[in-house]
């Protein structure tokens, strides 16, 4: 069976082994260029049945413009109506066969392995869509601190959110390497520049509390 989107599995997966949500590639279609963040379901939320991952198309030229759909190997689900629309495809009798070859033209730009090297526009999309899938403000990129989470009713350690662990070691690779072991710390972060701390300080004011 055609599966031109078979590359979401690998993304897919690469992803589950770092312990990261959301990756992303560019796609251009019909000369736009658009953002593709491939996002894996995490709980509560769960995975729609047949499907593999979560797409967001995000338009390079208006980011307020986006479309999100579950997505498979072999095609997205989304309306034919809505992904027509949002690419501006235009309506014939043939839709059916132009959506196939929607997905294959989408299909050649999805890499067969995580991209890691993202430039500053997709680092910028990832981390704001980190920010919107975990109920935090987008804004929220100066790090500041480093607290620990508690323990749960049965007394086993709350864990750091994978959305978290994603986001500073975007954003903060060393001070996230010190402390990766040890998930049941959390990374905090402010809106205000100002508020932003050096990883020094931060390991120190941690280690205070000890």
């Amino acid at each position: 069976m055609n599966a031109p989107l078979e590359n979401l599995r690998p993304i897919r997966d690469e992803l589950a082994v770092r312990g990261w949500v959301i990756a992303c590639f560019p796609f251009t279609y019909r000369q736009r260029r658009y953002f593709t963040l491939v996002q894996r379901y995490m709980p509560p939320e769960e995975t729609p049945q047949y499907q593999l991952v979560k797409l967001t198309f995000i338009d390079g030229r208006d980011t307020s413009r986006t479309l999100t759909a579950a997505a498979n190997t072999q095609r997205i689900a989304a309306g034919a109506r809505e992904l027509r629309e949002y690419f501006g495809i235009e309506y014939a009798p043939n839709l059916g066969e132009i959506l196939t070859q929607f997905c294959e033209q989408l299909g050649k730009f999805i890499p067969s392995r995580l991209p890691t090297a993202l430039s500053p526009e997709e680092k910028t999309v990832v981390l704001s869509q980190l920010g919107r899938s975990s109920s935090e403000d987008p804004n929220k990129v100066h790090c500041f601190d480093v607290r620990r989470n508690g323990t749960r009713s049965n007394g086993t350690l709350n864990q750091r959110s994978p959305f978290n662990s994603q986001k500073t070691e975007m954003l903060r690779p060393t001070l996230y390497e010190a402390l990766k072991a040890d998930e049941n710390l959390s990374f905090y972060y402010s809106e205000h520049p100002e508020d932003e701390r050096s990883d020094t300080e931060i390991l120190e004011s941690f280690n205070c509390r000890r």
